[in-house]
């Protein structure tokens, strides 16, 4: 669009609210509840840059707005839609007013209190279960409403290739070797057990702890263990494990940095959104997961704990934790579908797509919060949004910065649709709050001399939504030390998975279940398919097949010793294989002469009688 055209409408639409200017101040002048001369000015200086502007100067200040528009600054090179969503929240009756270093201007007096609440804080839809997540009754079923049975059965068929590739090698490298019995492909039974294991290696803190202390037999190891599968099976599971298709990575690379994994974490994304709707509050946060490897989107943040890792965006409910949508910082993607903006306004854009129109409200903190932004979610999806803002910021006033103040002293400023504070908890301190949800200078009681404004404990009561999930996951983490960044974000989906399928099972059963009860429940269950199967196998040890037994609370079947045929004693260690034809007369259990007792015929017929 030319920008004389674009000037002459700004100029035709600024005459108009102008003209609605000395309507609504004429007839609002005696009904007004913060007037001009309740105002307290600090200096002279200030009082004569508070000065309204006369009636008879109005175009001139027209005139003056449209010159700042079409400047040559970077923060003011915006679409038309923004320019106008910017002079229509600047749009108030008569009253002092401060002025920022882009000539936005904030009004001292709140001069529409809110009679009502507003339509943009009504929120349309409730927390609940959605209809293809209700009926799931078992902690396995809420855990695989995320983590589908079609996700299992493509990493299934990926690590079965994976597996096959390492068969090939190593009969090329050794021709003679025979494959050895744990490098065997494995089943879908089988891989839940592995996920299982992962899940009670975090429930008893042990995520990091060295595979050999788990299954140490001289007993401090874990018999869970040692039951479902040997050491050696699961480090050579946990190696082999994939996500995508080898074959094709380096053509999917080439405009995706995430090929590798970027299949498993889309549905599960998916899942999330299709299982839940979120309460009226929602918090968007950046998370890092540890890793140290090679990866192109590894991140540094020095203010979290791992300091190097790959960092997710996320869209977490601030009342129950749930995950509701998920973001991959994966770099500056290479030309195709993927390659989108990294900056802070089309990174909420994205996040905020599942809740779109639905009057919720957003919290979030300085590194997202803009005036555009808010507004223009407010404007575009009808969703309020409350965030400190970072004292560089062009729209904010010199006085508001200020920190010669005394403190827990507050400074307000309002437009038609955004309000902003300047508190002061302490000396030479001060917090700017930005809100679209609040229009009024309340102060919260409950915080006593602190008087903190109600925008402020707001902020504090639903920031934390993703830092909370952040600490969820490293209660009960399943991550093991990897080289492989796949592998990084793979634990991570099963860490928000647990998460997520715990809030749906407490939902769907009314229950208040711990956390740690519902991990060991759903990692159990995913183990005793497997121990059943591994039960029937013949070739397992005694020792082994007897505590397979008594972890599934089956009875051991009574041994069938057939007369006169040698086998080995059951009571005697394996290395010994001690050959027997006698057998206990209660059991029928082999049992060499060194472990019989003998008792005379009286003493038997005591004995059996008894």
């Amino acid at each position: 669009m030319d920008i004389e055209r674009q000037e002459e409408r700004i100029r035709a639409m600024l005459e108009e609210e102008l003209s609605d200017y000395s309507d609504e101040s004429s007839s609002e002048d005696e009904t007004d509840h913060c007037s001009e001369h309740e105002v307290n000015y600090d200096t002279e200086e200030e009082r004569i840059d508070s000065v309204d502007v006369p009636s008879n100067s109005r175009q001139e200040e027209a005139n003056a707005i449209i010159a700042n528009e079409s400047d040559s600054d970077p923060d003011d090179d915006l679409p038309l839609s923004l320019v106008r969503q910017r002079a229509s929240a600047s749009r108030q009756v008569s009253g002092p007013f401060y002025t920022s270093k882009d000539g936005t201007k904030w009004y001292k007096n709140c001069q529409r209190p809110n009679v009502r609440l507003r339509s943009e804080n009504i929120v349309t839809e409730q927390a609940q279960v959605k209809n293809i997540a209700r009926d799931a009754s078992t902690e396995y079923e809420c855990w695989n409403i995320f983590v589908t049975s079609d996700m299992l059965q493509e990493i299934l068929t990926h690590t079965n290739s994976s597996i096959r590739h390492r068969q090939t090698k190593t009969a090329a490298e050794n021709s003679s070797a025979e494959t050895s019995f744990y490098m065997q492909e494995t089943t879908l039974c089988e891989l839940k057990a592995l996920i299982a294991l992962l899940y009670l290696a975090g429930l008893i803190k042990s995520n990091r702890q060295s595979l050999k202390d788990l299954w140490r037999t001289d007993g401090t190891g874990v018999d869970i263990f040692r039951t479902t599968m040997s050491l050696q099976r699961f480090q050579f599971l946990q190696n082999n494990i994939r996500f995508d298709d080898k074959s094709t990575r380096d053509e999917r690379k080439q405009t995706d940095n995430m090929a590798a994994f970027r299949s498993i974490f889309d549905q599960f994304v998916q899942c999330c959104q299709n299982a839940y709707s979120p309460s009226e509050f929602l918090t968007i946060d950046e998370m890092l997961l540890s890793f140290r490897g090679r990866c192109l989107f590894r991140v540094y943040i020095p203010n979290k704990p791992a300091k190097y890792g790959i960092k997710i965006l996320a869209l977490v409910d601030a009342k129950n934790f749930y995950v509701v949508n998920l973001e991959v910082y994966a770099g500056k993607q290479p030309s195709g579908p993927y390659a989108v903006s990294n900056r802070p306004f089309e990174v909420v854009e994205r996040l905020i797509q599942p809740v779109a129109r639905s009057h919720r409200n957003v919290t979030f903190d300085n590194w997202f919060t803009g005036y555009e932004l808010m507004l223009h979610l407010l404007n575009e999806y009808r969703l309020t949004s409350v965030g400190t803002v970072r004292k560089n910021k062009r729209q904010i006033p010199e006085s508001f910065i200020r920190t010669d103040r005394q403190p827990n002293s507050s400074v307000f400023g309002f437009q038609k649709d955004i309000t902003l504070v300047s508190y002061a908890p302490k000396k030479n301190k001060v917090v700017v709050v930005m809100s679209t949800m609040h229009h009024d200078n309340s102060i919260d009681e409950s915080t006593g001399e602190k008087q903190k404004p109600e925008m402020i404990t707001f902020y504090n009561s639903t920031k934390a939504g993703v830092d909370v999930v952040d600490e969820l996951c490293a209660n009960y983490n399943v991550s093991r030390n990897s080289k492989r960044w796949p592998m990084t974000l793979f634990y991570g989906v099963l860490n928000m998975a647990a998460i997520n399928a715990c809030i749906i099972y407490r939902t769907n059963k009314n229950v208040t279940i711990k956390r740690t009860e519902f991990i060991r429940s759903l990692g159990l269950s995913m183990i005793y398919e497997h121990l059943h199967s591994r039960n029937k196998k013949k070739n397992i040890p005694t020792y082994l097949r007897q505590r397979i037994e008594k972890q599934l609370g089956e009875p051991s079947p009574r041994h069938v010793n057939v007369p006169g045929r040698y086998v080995r004693c059951q009571d005697c260690p394996y290395k010994k294989d001690r050959k027997t034809k006698h057998s206990c007369n209660a059991c029928a259990k082999p049992i060499c002469m060194e472990h019989a007792k003998f008792l005379c015929e009286n003493c038997a017929e005591l004995d059996s009688s008894l």
